[in-house]
């Protein structure tokens, strides 16, 4: 008999193959890189008898390929700090290769038509940039864009009702015009203006005094409202007269108190005034002249927003601040409204 030796397609020891053969009038199995190695007798023959009839099965009826992947936000140990203990999300992400192809479709093709509205516009006006329009034509053309926007993509990524709501209805503001409408005047990005909004009153479920940004009240003239900080043994007892209670976590290998507070929060006339003075917070605000030094790039915007703690700028005490901006805004495709 001609000596063989195969590699079998769906055993492994270790990671590593297992391999089958013939030598002369016996058969082996040899595995661990050749380390182990051993003859089979008449009884293993039986089971290879039945592993062969098995392959040849698993090779005409092969298991269907998964192409959905779900990413969801998973709670893990207490002591570890997670998303989810951060940010309530109670959905989950569908990704699949047919969702890639067809979202990338819909944000190239609300890209070009965004460009076709704002070419329309500035060439009409005679400017080259849309901060340079009339507040009249700003305000039409930002209205347009907010429209297509939900035409286009949002409405198609199958948002659940409550985000639905937040960032389409007009109730007491139009979200998204307003978002645009101070990105052209004070150069926020329009995407970190809306994915704050939804972080800091997680999806308008909690909004305080019209308070969409958790901005503090520094003249203490508010009722006390409770909010959660991330502090460290420093902070924690320098702010023990605002804290109820306490847990110590770790998060990116740093220990810190993830502490209830009850604190005094700005209020304000209406939701508009408080996206106003969000943007007047940023831009007046000397502390954070480094989140307009890269453009209106959000991931560079969402990363340095963060805490101090993290290499940000301090807008907010949670160490996962950054980069639950930065899945709010990839999950509803909100950066496709900076420009």
């Amino acid at each position: 008999m001609k000596d063989f030796r195969i590699t079998l397609p769906v055993v492994a020891y270790k990671n590593k193959p297992v391999h089958i053969g013939i030598l002369g009038t016996r058969i082996y199995i040899e595995y661990n890189d050749g380390r182990n190695f051993f003859i089979l007798d008449n009884r293993w023959l039986m089971v290879l008898a039945g592993l062969l009839l098995y392959l040849a099965w698993y090779q005409g009826n092969p298991p269907e390929k998964v192409t959905n992947v779900y990413h969801i936000y998973k709670e893990e140990k207490p002591i570890e700090l997670t998303a989810k203990e951060v940010f309530d999300n109670d959905e989950f992400l569908l990704v699949s290769n047919e969702a890639k192809d067809s979202k990338a479709t819909l944000r190239k093709r609300f890209l070009i038509e965004k460009q076709k509205l704002i070419f329309k516009y500035t060439t009409k006006a005679g400017v080259s940039r849309t901060d340079q329009l009339s507040a009249r034509d700003l305000l039409d053309m930002n209205q347009k864009i907010s429209e297509l926007f939900v035409q286009l993509v949002f409405s198609k990524v199958n948002p659940a009702p409550h985000v639905n709501r937040f960032f389409t209805d007009t109730t007491d503001l139009d979200k998204l015009e307003t978002a645009l409408m101070e990105q052209a005047k004070f150069h926020v990005p329009a995407s970190i203006t809306l994915a704050q909004a939804a972080l800091e009153t997680s999806y308008g479920r909690r909004v305080i005094h019209n308070n969409y940004f958790g901005i503090k009240d520094k003249s203490s003239s508010t009722s006390r409202s409770t909010t959660t900080e991330y502090y460290t043994a420093k902070e924690a007892k320098r702010n023990a007269h605002k804290i109820i209670s306490k847990k110590l976590i770790k998060s990116n290998g740093k220990t810190y108190y993830k502490c209830l507070v009850k604190d005094h929060f700005m209020a304000y006339r209406s939701p508009w005034a408080s996206f106003r003075a969000h943007s007047v917070f940023l831009a007046s605000n000397s502390r954070y002249y480094k989140l307009f030094t890269g453009g209106k790039n959000y991931e560079a915007w969402a990363d340095k927003i963060g805490s101090s703690k993290h290499g940000g700028v301090g807008y907010a005490t949670s160490p996962l601040y950054g980069n639950l901006l930065k899945s709010i805004i990839s999950r509803y495709h909100l950066d496709l409204l900076d420009h």
